[in-house]
């Protein structure tokens, strides 16, 4: 089955409800995709995703070629192969993580050279290379490099990142055709840039969709800008965007900015944030975070959050004793947290679903906006 997205309700920059149709599955959007960076997730075992409701991975391109290395992971069945995962995959170019390591890479018209930290050694990361190895991981949906500027976001640096952004992924979208676009079982999704300024966000969205790239989506926001400031930026640029083509937002996975997107039209999310935080001792519950670290849950003999049905809070391990457990650096309450934040949020994208096809959605924002009030910034690393 080649690409296809199917909006079934809702309008350009309000909640929708969609189906996107891959060569592995089919995905019910709004939909949120858990991160395996490096082909493997920390946190969580393989076997407790599809029961808690996962339906879409995402793994990064970039970081893959480093290491282990195209070849094995070609030799591994490709990035399904390497996830244990039979559903739908998307590989982000690499973009973000490339950039991020400001002090280790040299940007130039082409590309960017980059420093591996391990070995040393250069690696001109470059649109056409970024495509070529998205090509061979064999995923359903690949990313266009982009240019995603460092902060801070000033406008004489986010300019020339539109201008290179719409460049590399002219030259990407002419490889993508030359392989047969979609129906060659893999989908290519162009990338808004234009930082926090609404006139760059509409240039670049406008400039994208000339070239019809199969999807498109939302990058460089939940950076370290105000909450209100990334949601302006996400609406700018779904306001934009065609409503009948999947839209999908990088990098972010806050409750409230789960929710928050969705009511601007947004179909898709990925980011790390809900087993990153079960590492750090802090679990995502109905009524906002417990951070378990703190002493008044040393006597503490609920599960993590009484009624859920994630396999952690099943288990009977109590709130005392993952606090006792993370104190003494044991791996279980790793685990055990990151396990349940993701079910808690996979949790949400369909009560999140339900919700808008019950015509209750914004009953559903307001709980979360109580539970999750918006932090000074936000932050995909929260």
């Amino acid at each position: 089955m080649s690409f296809n997205f199917e909006l079934r309700s809702g309008t350009t920059t309000g909640p929708r409800l969609g189906r996107l149709h891959t060569p592995h599955g089919v995905v019910e959007t709004p939909s949120f995709m858990p991160v395996a960076t490096r082909g493997m997730m920390r946190g969580v075992c393989p076997d407790r995703l599809r029961p808690m409701g996962v339906e879409m991975m995402l793994s990064n391109a970039f970081h893959l070629f480093v290491r282990p290395g195209v070849d094995s992971v070609r030799a591994l069945g490709g990035v399904h192969g390497m996830l244990a995962w039979d559903g739908p995959v998307l590989t982000d170019s690499g973009g973000f993580q490339v950039f991020s390591m400001s002090d280790v890479c040299r940007l130039h018209e082409g590309g960017v050279m980059v420093k591996d930290p391990a070995t040393g050694s250069e690696i001109d990361w470059t649109p056409e290379l970024a495509f070529k190895v998205q090509v061979e991981l064999a995923p359903d949906v690949a990313m266009v490099l982009d240019h995603c500027p460092e902060k801070p976001l000033v406008r004489d640096q986010v300019e020339p990142a539109v201008e290179r952004t719409l460049r590399w992924a002219r030259e990407q979208r002419d490889l993508h055709q030359l392989r047969g676009g979609a129906d060659s079982g893999q989908a290519l999704f162009g990338i808004v840039q234009g930082g926090v300024f609404q006139d760059l966000r509409e240039q670049c969205a406008h400039g994208l969709m000339e070239l019809d790239f199969d999807g498109f989506a939302i990058g460089g926001v939940s950076v370290g800008e105000p909450h209100q400031q990334m949601m302006n930026a996400v609406e700018s640029s779904t306001a934009t965007l065609p409503g009948e083509k999947i839209r999908y937002l990088m990098g972010v996975g806050t409750p409230l900015d789960l929710v928050e997107a969705v009511a601007r039209g947004v179909d898709l999310f990925d980011c790390v944030f809900p087993t990153r935080a079960g590492r750090f001792a802090t679990a995502l519950t109905r009524t906002g975070r417990l951070h378990l670290h703190n002493a008044k849950f040393k006597q503490d003999d609920r599960p993590i959050e009484p009624g859920c049905e994630c396999s952690s809070c099943l288990s009977g391990v109590s709130r005392g004793a993952l606090r006792a457990g993370f104190k003494a650096k044991e791996l279980n309450p790793l685990v055990l947290v990151a396990t349940h934040n993701l079910y808690f949020i996979i949790t949400l994208m369909k009560q999140i679903r339900d919700a808008i096809a019950t015509d209750s959605f914004a009953q559903l924002r307001e709980r979360i906006a109580s539970a999750y009030p918006p932090r000074v910034a936000s932050s995909a690393a929260e």
